[in-house]
């Protein structure tokens, strides 16, 4: 496949590391060491980067998004997360969320909620994972009983990015209507009109972005929030794991980057024994494994976001993608640290964080073993899992 940029994505890229440089860049840092972001300032964030297509770049123009493809998507996210992981976590959540509607939604709820999550006055999440359910999506045990005309909500959710600062959640929960248990459905829970609880979980990794912990008592919700059909949620969530697969590869790869420029710019400037450390050869041994492995995640995620685009069969490539993409993103920033010595484990090179954002990605979408899971699924047609 052919990787070479086109002149739309070489100008999308380079104002997006305009802005990135002038606004993003001088406090990541300052902001990631004070924790998840509070709403005002995620608000803030979105609504600075939404004109490059951040969020909701992906969604076709006629929803009010940018048309743009995956790789183009994910070439954005790669140079946001190779400055800042945690500020394309909440993008990529809240594009996520105006995506599915813009896929399912009516045209009253499209109406509703997408112009709102483009625009970043509104943040989206989704909510999936349960205490008991994580890579066992289908054994979720959030309800939602149908009565009067409304849903009635009871069930927790977990590790949900943007959870706390959400106004906009797409949940997916057993429908229960009368003494019927059906299939699980994804629901739109708009925070203003059907408050739920909300608590943040302290992380090694991404500070800035929340991952929180969601409480659903008896939290009701307008019958005409369910967003496709009865039974057909889990479907439709699975089939968005191809993309968010190659997404946390194409990020990973971010993260990597960022580390190894940093690190290079380290081994140029420290000096020991009267010369760069860069000038020794276990140094440069470092540095060229680091640019190595990079270099071959790049191509794997680029080319699992391609099949998408063109709509071949993409678990396998997202699958490999993510595997490899993660593991060597937790291997460079372990090496980058290496290279600043003692340094490295102080706050203030930033080279620590990037360790520990890139220690986070290879869990979330699918753990590694899952994806080992998924390909040998794919190599041989015979499921390890359900």
């Amino acid at each position: 496949m052919d990787f070479d940029l086109t002149s739309i994505q070489q100008q999308l890229l380079e104002a997006a590391r305009k802005v990135i440089a002038r606004e993003i860049a001088p406090s990541a840092n300052e902001m990631d060491r004070r924790g998840p972001l509070g709403r005002s300032d995620a608000q803030d964030l979105l609504r600075r980067l939404a004109p490059l297509g951040y969020v909701g770049g992906i969604l076709p123009e006629s929803a009010g998004g940018m048309g743009l493809d995956f790789l183009t998507y994910g070439l954005l996210l790669e140079e946001l997360k190779r400055v800042w992981a945690s500020a394309g976590g909440i993008c990529s959540i809240t594009t996520s969320a105006a995506r599915t509607l813009s896929e399912l939604g009516t045209d009253d709820q499209k109406k509703r909620f997408i112009p709102r999550l483009l625009s970043g006055e509104s943040i989206g999440c989704v909510g999936i994972t349960e205490p008991e359910a994580g890579s066992d999506v289908q054994g979720i045990r959030m309800t939602a009983t149908r009565k009067g005309g409304r849903y009635i909500l009871n069930g927790t959710k977990t590790w949900i990015t943007n959870g706390s600062i959400a106004d906009v959640c797409i949940v997916l929960a057993r429908v229960v209507d009368g003494k019927k248990l059906l299939g699980p459905t994804r629901i739109i829970v708009d925070r203003n009109e059907s408050p739920f609880e909300a608590r943040n979980i302290p992380k090694m990794g991404l500070r800035a972005c929340p991952l929180s912990e969601l409480s659903f008592r008896d939290v009701t919700v307008p019958e005409g929030n369910l967003l496709g059909d009865v039974g057909d949620g889990l479907k439709t969530a699975l089939r968005g794991l191809d993309l968010a697969r190659a997404n946390a590869a194409v990020g990973s790869v971010g993260v990597a980057q960022g580390a190894l420029d940093i690190a290079l710019s380290y081994a140029g400037e420290r000096r020991q024994f009267g010369k760069p450390i860069g000038s020794y050869q276990l140094v440069q041994e470092l540095l060229a494994d680091m640019a190595t492995l990079t270099s071959a995640a790049r191509w794997m995620a680029y080319h699992a976001l391609r099949c998408l685009d063109l709509g071949r069969p993409a678990s396998k490539a997202a699958a490999m993608a993510k595997s490899f993409a993660t593991e060597a993103a937790v291997k460079v920033t372990s090496d980058a640290l290496q290279v600043h010595g003692a340094y490295g484990l102080a706050e203030e090179y930033r080279v620590e964080r990037y360790y520990r954002d890139a220690r986070c990605y290879t869990i979330p979408d699918g753990t590694t073993q899952i994806q080992k899971l998924v390909i040998g699924r794919e190599l041989l047609g015979l499921k390890a899992f359900r």
